[in-house]
């Protein structure tokens, strides 16, 4: 009868090993913490290793995702993925990072996420008449979500081979390096630039309503092209310290 006994047991236990070891993503999309914004299409494999066709957040579409599931960290009380998304992407939109489950939600760490800087000036109605160039790299070191944005994030958005195109001109700045920060859902970010062309500040605020704003300085330098230092009467005059300030608000298309 022990031995019965004992048979049952490691039938069952392998049969439950095999189940949540094969068990379809799609069924096990239904049990996690719901989140309105969060779309999933077409998703196929298993919650340990699959894919989906395409990831949607809100509005935007982040195309084709992959994620491998890290078992060690159920030792951590955490159910942690790696991942990769991007392609089909609306935005050109590219990242790859972890995200899991834990005590404290939903979080991700070790983002990196990079997209063409013109397609997020799309995404701004500013009033001038202004293209840029260059690509955006977002490095995310922690994020905690929370409706609508998140509860917490930390990270730096760096503007590679960044350039600014206007009817007078044109700047070529570089690399641009800001400080991001998240707390319930108003995320901010500030950054400083100075070389030969022109000195500049900035910082930005997106609200949980979508609503942003931007305030700016900028000092022309010895390299400023001509042709913009020409015309920036138009802009009023300069403060104490020879510095243009901006001011930019609006909301997310």
């Amino acid at each position: 009868m022990k031995h019965i006994t004992l048979l049952i047991i490691c039938f069952l236990t392998v049969l439950f090993i095999s189940v949540v070891v094969h068990m379809p993503v799609s069924f096990a999309l239904r049990y996690i913490p719901e989140m309105p914004s969060l779309k999933i299409d077409s998703p196929s494999g298993t919650i340990w290793a699959g894919e989906a066709q395409n990831i949607g957040w809100n509005n935007d579409n982040f195309g084709h995702a992959t994620w491998q599931f890290q078992p060690l960290t159920l030792l951590q009380g955490k159910a942690h993925y790696s991942f990769r998304f991007g392609r089909g992407s609306d935005a050109k939109l590219m990242g790859k990072g972890n995200f899991g489950v834990g005590l404290s939600g939903v979080y991700a760490e070790n983002v990196v996420v990079s997209m063409p800087a013109k397609n997020v000036l799309d995404q701004l109605s500013m009033p001038l008449p202004i293209t840029v160039d260059g690509n955006l790299e977002l490095s995310i070191n922690e994020y905690i979500y929370a409706q609508p944005w998140c509860q917490t994030a930390t990270g730096t958005l760096v503007w590679n081979g960044s350039q600014i195109g206007s009817p007078l001109g044109g700047l070529e700045l570089g690399t641009v390096i800001t400080d991001l920060k998240c707390e319930e859902s108003r995320l901010t970010v500030t950054g400083e630039h100075n070389d030969n062309q022109l000195t500049a500040s900035i910082k930005g605020e997106l609200l949980p309503d979508q609503r942003y704003n931007v305030d700016a300085l900028f000092k022309p330098n010895t390299e400023f092209p001509k042709a913009m230092k020409s015309q920036l009467r138009w802009l009023g005059r300069p403060n104490n310290n020879g510095e243009y300030p901006f001011t930019y608000a609006g909301k997310l298309n």
